[in-house]
């Protein structure tokens, strides 16, 4: 009897080992594989020259701009002071 509970306790002992081995060498592989993903992605949203490209102007911000530029002001006149 105490040699079968003897065995039996280094059996299980052997096999949770295994089973942690294993596992964390499968955890490793999974964290390994999301954070190249990460990185290919995080290298795909930058942009390679420097340069920003703009997918969407809200339509309110469109209408400021192309009022800003429609916008005449006047011309600049230079003006002398008159004395009475």
């Amino acid at each position: 009897m105490l040699k079968f509970l003897i065995i039996s306790i280094a059996l299980s002992w052997i096999f949770s080992q295994l089973l942690k081995f294993f596992l964390k060498s499968k955890l490793k592989r999974f964290v390994d594989q999301v954070n190249n993903v990460q990185r290919e992605e995080t290298q795909k949203a930058k942009p390679k020259n420097g340069n920003v490209n703009v997918d969407y102007i809200p339509k309110g911000h469109q209408e400021k701009r192309t009022r800003d530029t429609n916008s005449i002001d006047g011309e600049y006149i230079d003006y002398v002071e008159v004395k009475d």
